[in-house]
C-alpha cells in the first residue's frame, strides 16, 4: 500500500472537525473502515473519500439517526452513499421530531393556563372561570385527595392508563357527578391528546367546557360541594363537581391548596 496518498486518524479529523474518539468509535460501529491499518504500528490511514463518509455520518447523528442505521445508506460495494434514502428517512423522523416538539409546547401551554388561573382563583378566592372540555380517565373512589388512599388510587389509575395505550396528563384530583338524588365519586386524571378511539373505553368521561364557579379551598373536601356551592344546589340540573390541587406559580407538595369547582348552569 502506497501510503504516500493516505493520511493519518489525526489529519482526518483536522480535516472533518470530528474528534478522533469519534472516528475510532465509528469504526467500532463498522461505519468508517480505514483504507489501510500498519500490521506493525496498527495506525490507521485514510483517502479524501472518508471526508465524505464522515460528512454524511455527521448528517445521520444531527438529524438523531441512531449511528447503527448508517449502514443502511452506504453501498461500500459500489463506493456508494444513498442520499435520496437518507434524505427522504432524515424527513420522516425530523417532521415526527416536530411533531412531538409541537405537543410538548402544547402540553406546557395548557400548564401555564392552569398556572395563570390559578393565581387568579388565589387571590380572589371565588370567581367565574370558562374551562376547556376535558377527556378524563376515571375510577371509583370515596375519601379525600390528602388521604394516603388517594395517592395509592391515582398509582393504580396511572398503571390502567398507560396499560390501555394512553398517556397520562399532568391534571387529576376528584370528581363528583350528581345526578338528581344519586351521586357518583371518582378519581380522575386527564389523558393527553390522542389519535386513539375513545368510545370503547368506559374508564373516559369528558368533562364538558363552561363556566364553573371555582372556590379555593385549604381542605379537601368535595363531599361538602352542597355546603360550599349551597345556591348552586338549590337549582334543578345535573351537577359537575371537580376537586384539584392548585397548581399555582409556587406550588407547595407538601401542604397544597386545593380547589373546587362547580359547573354552571
Amino acid at each position: 500500500m502506497d501510503k504516500k496518498s493516505l493520511f493519518s486518524i489525526g489529519k482526518l479529523s483536522r480535516l472533518t472537525g470530528v474528534h478522533i474518539q469519534s472516528l475510532r468509535y465509528y469504526e467500532e460501529l463498522g461505519i468508517l473502515k480505514p483504507a489501510y491499518i500498519d500490521p506493525n504500528s496498527l495506525y490507521r490511514y485514510y483517502t479524501f473519500a472518508h471526508m465524505r463518509i464522515v460528512e454524511a455520518i455527521q448528517y445521520c447523528a444531527d438529524l438523531d439517526i441512531p449511528l447503527k442505521q448508517f449502514k443502511d445508506f452506504i453501498l461500500e460495494r459500489e463506493k456508494e452513499i444513498d442520499y435520496a434514502k437518507l434524505i427522504s428517512y432524515g424527513k420522516e423522523i425530523t417532521y415526527q421530531k416536530m411533531q412531538r416538539i409541537e405537543n410538548r409546547l402544547h402540553f406546557l401551554e395548557n400548564m401555564q393556563e392552569e398556572i395563570n388561573h390559578a393565581e387568579t382563583c388565589y387571590s380572589k378566592q371565588i370567581v367565574s372561570c370558562h374551562m376547556k372540555e376535558k377527556i378524563c380517565w376515571v375510577m371509583p373512589y370515596n375519601g379525600t385527595q390528602s388521604s394516603p388512599d388517594f395517592h395509592a388510587a391515582l398509582y393504580r389509575l396511572i398503571s390502567d392508563i398507560e396499560n390501555n395505550g394512553f398517556r397520562a396528563g399532568y391534571n387529576h384530583g376528584q370528581l363528583l357527578l350528581c345526578m338528581g338524588d344519586i351521586r357518583k365519586s371518582y378519581i380522575f386524571i386527564d389523558i393527553r391528546e390522542t389519535d386513539k378511539p375513545l368510545e370503547n373505553y368506559p374508564q373516559i368521561v369528558h368533562l364538558p367546557a363552561g363556566e364553573y364557579l371555582c372556590m379555593v379551598s385549604k381542605e379537601s373536601q368535595i363531599e361538602k360541594a352542597p355546603e360550599i356551592f349551597p345556591d348552586l344546589f338549590a337549582m334543578t340540573y345535573d351537577k359537575i363537581i371537580i376537586s384539584v390541587e392548585m397548581f399555582n406559580e409556587k406550588f407547595n407538595y407538601s401542604s397544597p391548596i386545593y380547589e373546587i369547582r362547580c359547573l354552571l348552569p
